[in-house]
């Protein structure tokens, strides 16, 4: 698999319309946190969110666990911005689940919610029905490939949410390599990947996170086997100390060693100001 088709890691924050993502859980506060986030996020841009949760979820308990992370969305749960479904599209619990109707419902909701005027709609789904007895995995993987393009076809934005204490290890690397990104696994993480001679950096760098961004990247750039790109694109913050330490880092490179930062604008304004034009091993605007 290139860099190209790996799965991305991304923020919730980071999520925009037709993603197709992957949560791998362990923690349901956290969960609560990064839905919060996620749901505030699409009312901010006008969009329907839909969580589909287990029957014990009810629309009074998402309120509740909503306020208790700091999102007051009552509000959108009373008027129809914010929907909680407890049943689950095109699963019977005899005959297991059909890809076709469940996909099909992901198009109907997707009209419906634009007709109804929103500018999109965007749901997380908790996936733990698809760990009874009649649900076929492979299928199950085939089903979720085939969501990506469809999605990004139709702007739907989705967060399919996997229990690591339910689902085994190898059915979890499976579905991640169906679904084109995954999501941090909570607010204000940082997570480095190496892919080539790529170097992907997603989430945050700041004073939490600073001390583990620059032991990552000293190790990357300092070995024999240097990444040729750093990919910053997926930060949803870069302090000024961390740009400073890639210009120091970079600095040091042999003078032949060309390293391409591919990054959005407001972190090529940083790294520019921290004196990336004095290090000429540095190619900055590869966003």
């Amino acid at each position: 698999m290139d860099a190209s088709s790996a799965t991305r890691t991304v923020s919730v924050t980071r999520m925009t319309s037709g993603d197709h993502a992957c949560l791998g859980f362990d923690d349901d506060e956290t969960r609560w946190e990064l839905r919060a986030a996620y749901a505030d996020i699409g009312l901010s841009r006008g969009e329907q969110v839909v969580f589909f949760t287990d029957r014990a979820t009810t629309p009074a308990v998402a309120a509740e666990q909503l306020s208790a992370g700091g999102f007051p969305l009552g509000p959108a749960l009373m008027d129809g911005r914010l929907v909680v479904v407890n049943d689950v599209p095109g699963y019977d619990p005899v005959t297991g689940f059909d890809p076709v109707e469940r996909a099909a419902t992901w198009v109907e909701l997707t009209d419906k919610a634009r007709h109804d005027g929103f500018s999109g709609i965007r749901a997380v789904g908790d996936m733990g029905w698809a760990t009874e007895p009649g649900v076929d995995q492979d299928l199950l993987v085939e089903y979720e490939t085939g969501l990506s393009p469809l999605f990004a076809e139709i702007g739907f934005t989705a967060i399919c949410e996997y229990d690591r204490r339910k689902y085994g290890g190898e059915l979890l690397d499976r579905v991640r390599g169906a679904h084109p990104k995954q999501v941090l696994r909570h607010l204000g993480a940082l997570d480095i990947t190496r892919t080539g001679t790529e170097l992907r950096v997603a989430g945050d760098v700041d004073l939490a996170t600073r001390e583990e961004f620059d032991s990552a990247l000293a190790r990357a750039l300092t070995g024999p086997d240097r990444p040729g790109l750093l990919d910053l694109s997926e930060l949803c913050f870069m302090d000024v100390h961390a740009a400073s330490t890639l210009v120091r880092l970079a600095g040091g490179l042999p003078r032949d060693h060309l390293l391409a930062v591919r990054s959005r604008p407001e972190q090529d304004r940083v790294i520019r100001l921290c004196g990336a034009v004095e290090v000429p091993q540095l190619v900055l605007g590869e966003g």
